[in-house]
């Protein structure tokens, strides 16, 4: 009976979970509906926009890692609210700011709550999730990215039309805080092998071998690749449908959210599609590997919006290059849980993917508004994204492989590395 009851609470953690990418995401969608108002308030250029929309990815990246070695000794529980929390007073103090200055603090702010975000996804599913069911949990989990994208999104517009951009920051805070209140009282760390203050700390030695093994390259590549698309529609999405089809803030809310919500649809049903298939006759997990590789050549796709320049194509490539890009992050973060041989350590490894991808990322947002400062367009833009996809599921098929160890010192010298 008891271990029933554990079965199906992991089912109400993992929804915890879906809520806590729907709010992040929100809170992040947040700003690109509300960039034109806030750009008029503040006076800014395309390229001080870029810079803006980076400006939680500065602490953010910085913070990954030291979040998430925190998160293994501590467990989600604790983290998991402290950090929501911590960003939905960002939130609060965003809609109350004078000048674009305090605004940058707001962010900066954020991003310290928001660090330790996927890690504390990657810990739970890691600890509650049954090994064959990781890919397909994953995937939904992250379709919460997309779902806060569009709520935030369609909501920031109806919020702005209806009061400011303002009132929106004030009220998707309140929802973070709800959520941290309802964490704290549901979820409970799980009880195994050590206890969870007795840990030890990753070692740099633990962390400079990861970087010594192929698989481990070739995820943190792929996450790379996605993390500089993602922040760039993230930031830039709202804008290039105003500059490409000449509408106003709600038609682009509602048509922002309709990609989203079209690609997360999407994305679960690429992802279960191609997993039955590719372990169909093989159930190796680093079979995984063929899934990114798929899912990030249909994200390349995102290279032929240069081409349309009305609505239905548009969204529809849009859709599509998001949807696969989903699946694509899905499968790679459940390929990292598979291949990570010492699972007590996949928040802090988590951690050093998402350090090394988003200090990657932030540049998105900031070399976009450079490119359409500069020509105009977003053209280029999209072509960058659309050659390193391709580039980077073709190594994710080559390197990955071989399970990924993370050895210490007196470790290292005995396997002879």
């Amino acid at each position: 009976m008891q271990k029933q009851g554990k079965m199906t609470s992991r089912y109400v953690f993992f929804f915890l979970v879906f809520l806590m990418y729907v709010i992040s995401y929100g809170d992040r969608a947040a700003l690109s509906i509300a960039m034109p108002d806030l750009g008029k308030e503040f006076s800014l250029t395309p390229v001080q926009m870029g810079w803006v929309s980076s400006s939680f990815l500065w602490s953010y990246f910085l913070l990954n890692l030291p979040s998430t070695m925190l998160l293994d000794r501590v467990g989600a529980r604790l983290v998991g609210s402290l950090a929501v929390s911590l960003w939905s007073f960002a939130m609060l103090l965003g809609g109350m700011v004078q000048n674009i200055s305090q605004f940058l603090l707001t962010r900066v702010l954020l991003g310290v709550g928001e660090a330790p975000t996927f890690g504390v996804g990657a810990t739970v599913v890691r600890n509650w999730a049954l090994p064959k069911e990781r890919g397909s949990v994953m995937t939904v989990l992250l379709t919460g990215m997309q779902l806060g994208l569009a709520g935030g999104t369609i909501a920031g517009a109806w919020l702005i039309t209806l009061f400011n951009w303002r009132i929106e920051f004030v009220i998707l805070g309140i929802i973070g805080f709800a959520w941290s209140l309802v964490w704290w009282l549901v979820y409970r760390n799980p009880s195994v092998g050590k206890t969870l203050s007795s840990r030890k700390s990753i070692s740099f030695a633990e962390v400079k071998n990861l970087f010594r093994s192929s698989s481990f390259v070739g995820i943190l590549v792929v996450q790379c690749t996605q993390n500089y698309l993602n922040f760039l529609m993230m930031s830039w999405m709202p804008l290039y449908l105003i500059h490409e089809l000449h509408i106003d803030i709600t038609g682009t809310g509602t048509r922002t959210a309709l990609c989203y919500l079209a690609a997360a649809i999407g994305a679960i049903i690429i992802g279960k599609i191609l997993e039955s298939l590719v372990f169909r006759s093989n159930p190796s997990p680093s079979r995984r590997r063929f899934i990114v590789g798929a899912c990030l050549a249909g994200a390349s796709t995102i290279g032929l919006l240069p081409s349309f320049h009305t609505m239905t194509p548009i969204l529809l490539v849009m859709s599509g290059a998001l949807g696969c890009l989903i699946a694509a992050n899905g499968a790679n973060t459940a390929l990292l849980t598979d291949m990570l041989e010492d699972g007590q350590k996949i928040g802090t490894v988590t951690g050093v993917t998402l350090t090394c991808s988003n200090s990657l990322g932030l540049f998105a947002p900031i070399v976009t508004g450079y490119i359409v400062s500069w020509t105009g367009r977003f053209d280029m833009a999209w072509y960058m994204c659309s050659g390193a996809l391709v580039v980077a599921g073709i190594l994710s098929v080559a390197l990955v492989g071989s399970p990924i160890r993370m050895l210490r010192q007196g470790e290292e010298t005995a396997a002879g590395l």
